[in-house]
């Protein structure tokens, strides 16, 4: 017999106060059904709650009615571990191709659930969403998707996965194409090679689409994980050697703080700007903007030095 769920397999879920099955829950419950048909059935159940309130009144001895029940229990128990469905090993026929290869296409069970998968695997790995729950498959026309999607870097169809978190559309051009988008969402943007060599490995660097924003990195990630810092022109004030440079904390704010960390330990959340305090003599002032506008501060907070910033000059039209 096939090995039951795991501790992290999920059976039901609750939504809006009810409880619903998941698909796991409900393949569980055919495969039960299946195998300890005897066992289910209502009037077999009715029958022991009638057995209960015997042994209750002491109208029936509780081992006969144990031994009644294990003599069934271990029969089904038998046959299900010699034909009971392994899911987790399963590979379904359909009548689908594969859409890279031309070989057909089976449906598999992995961690997230069932999958249409190409037979020619590891030789191809095209993997697609299943989008019937799997007990639905036999009366379901997997041939309809519905509309289809097209990656927007490089043309191919999108195909409907699931992952950890959740289902998610992915470019069949994989691993070319590494396009992803969620379900209802947009499109990944694909990485932008740039005319410029990683100082680490020597790898051209990309510009890369993260969810705070655009950013440079090496274009050999994983292996090599330098990410080229934003620099904004301003010397450390504290070290006079490295360079400010702009840095995200884990939620995301922005901060400020020096290249050559943790040498120097120079962090601040005002943007810093070169110039002296012309009160107090600190070695710069920081960018802040309040209600009444955008003003050059003293961070000393002896100091209350403050004067408004100049806006940026505009570049005349050509």
């Amino acid at each position: 017999m096939p090995d039951g769920p795991s501790n992290g397999d999920v059976l039901i879920t609750k939504e809006g106060g009810r409880f619903t099955p998941t698909e796991l829950g409900m393949v569980v419950t055919d495969l039960l059904l299946e195998s300890f048909d005897d066992i289910f059935d209502v009037k077999y159940t009715a029958r022991m709650e009638e057995e209960l309130d015997e042994i209750e009144e002491g109208k029936l001895d509780w081992r006969a009615a144990m031994g009644e029940f294990y003599g069934k229990f271990d029969k089904d128990l038998k046959h299900a571990e010699e034909h009971m469905t392994d899911i987790k090993r399963m590979e379904k026929p359909t009548d689908l191709i594969c859409e890279k290869c031309g070989k057909p296409l089976v449906i598999k069970w992995g961690k997230h659930g069932s999958f249409i998968a190409c037979t020619g695997y590891p030789e191809c790995t095209y993997t697609r969403e299943l989008e019937v729950d799997l007990p639905d498959v036999d009366t379901a026309d997997l041939t309809e998707q519905g509309d289809e999607e097209y990656c927007q870097n490089c043309g191919r169809t999108m195909v409907l996965k699931k992952g950890r978190f959740g289902q998610f559309y992915a470019c069949t051009g994989y691993p070319d194409c590494k396009t992803t988008r969620p379900v209802g969402g947009t499109q990944k943007k694909a990485d932008v090679p740039l005319d410029e060599k990683c100082p680490n490995c020597g790898n051209s660097m990309v510009m890369k689409y993260g969810r705070f924003g655009e950013f440079t990195a090496c274009s050999n990630y994983p292996t090599c994980k330098y990410v080229k810092q934003k620099t904004i022109g301003v010397k450390c004030p504290e070290c006079n050697e490295g360079e400010v440079v702009e840095r995200r904390s884990k939620r995301g704010k922005t901060f400020y703080g020096c290249n050559r960390y943790p040498d120097c330990d120079f962090v601040g959340w005002g943007k810093p700007i070169a110039e002296k305090c012309p009160e107090c003599g600190g070695s710069y002032l920081i960018e802040k903007y309040l209600k009444a506008g955008a003003f050059a501060q003293c961070p000393n907070n002896e100091c209350k030095f403050k004067k408004p910033l100049e806006p940026a000059p505009v570049e005349a039209a050509v």
